[in-house]
């Protein structure tokens, strides 16, 4: 099957995000999800990966300490890395096994951000939230303790359009650990910022070969609720992350390279 990365480039424009069924026949996934995403650009490793194969495994359980995507609850309207002054600009999500219990278990949300900020803007309170989380820098923490890192909600990119940092339990770790507590004018703004996302966004239905491609600052993504389950195999997905696109980059890119107009994955 061949993936248009023309079409993939149009799209992540548009609206921010793509997503495409794309069957393996016969291929390995991860090699599947790392051909796509070469073919964007230059590959982020992640702590703890192999740099030869920075592809990270889901792996759904029910403890404390678990990553987000691995626990039971639904995750909430995120973009990755939020907490990384260079984060990756793309996130690859590709579903090698659904949830066991079908449906919308498991199912993406997904909104895109210039959507989000028509609905924002669309009211004088959500003027104003915009107004506060564009002027004023907030604290990002991964973890509970962590030293924050300071950054805007809401920024400018290299061709004047608005992105998003956004994942709401850092943001208010964040707050938590400068001020003792989340400010109500800062509740009232992200708030805001959830409800534009909620009105905009959609939920996709994932299966087997399921594939998204999704900006961190462009698009917010999201994954509903999945089942952890003792006598099934649960959800499985490999997530991978392009740090700097050939194209299209917020802050500035690359020329595109034609001869990576398409990927063919066999």
């Amino acid at each position: 099957m061949r993936v248009l990365i023309d079409e993939v480039l149009t799209d992540l424009k548009q609206v921010g995000y793509y997503v495409a069924h794309v069957p393996t026949d016969g291929e390995e996934p991860v090699q599947v999800v790392l051909d796509v995403a070469r073919s964007l650009g230059d590959l982020f490793v992640p702590g703890g990966c192999d740099p030869a194969e920075p592809v990270i495994r889901t792996a759904p359980a029910r403890t404390r300490h678990a990553a987000p995507f691995d626990r039971p609850e639904q995750i909430g309207w995120h973009g990755d890395f939020s907490t990384y002054e260079d984060r990756p600009e793309l996130s690859l999500v590709y579903i090698t096994r659904p949830d066991p219990r079908g449906g919308d278990y498991g199912a993406w949300r997904l909104a895109s951000v210039p959507k989000v900020l028509t609905a924002l803007t669309g009211n004088d309170e959500g003027r104003a939230a915009f107004d506060l989380l564009s002027r004023e820098r907030v604290p990002f923490s991964y973890d509970e303790g962590e030293e924050p890192s300071w950054f805007s909600v809401f920024e400018a990119g290299s061709d004047g359009r608005f992105g998003l940092r956004f994942y709401l339990p850092s943001i208010r770790r964040g707050l938590v650990a400068h001020f003792g507590a989340v400010p109500p004018h800062f509740a009232e703004a992200l708030a805001a910022v959830e409800s534009a996302a909620d009105t905009v966004g959609e939920t996709v239905p994932t299966r087997a070969g399921s594939l998204l491609i999704a900006s961190n600052w462009f698009a917010l993504h999201d994954r509903v609720r999945q089942t952890i389950s003792r006598t099934q195999p649960n959800r499985e997905a490999l997530h991978c992350f392009v740090a700097h696109p050939h194209v299209g980059g917020f802050r500035g890119s690359a020329h595109h390279r034609e001869e990576e107009s398409s990927v063919t994955v066999r």
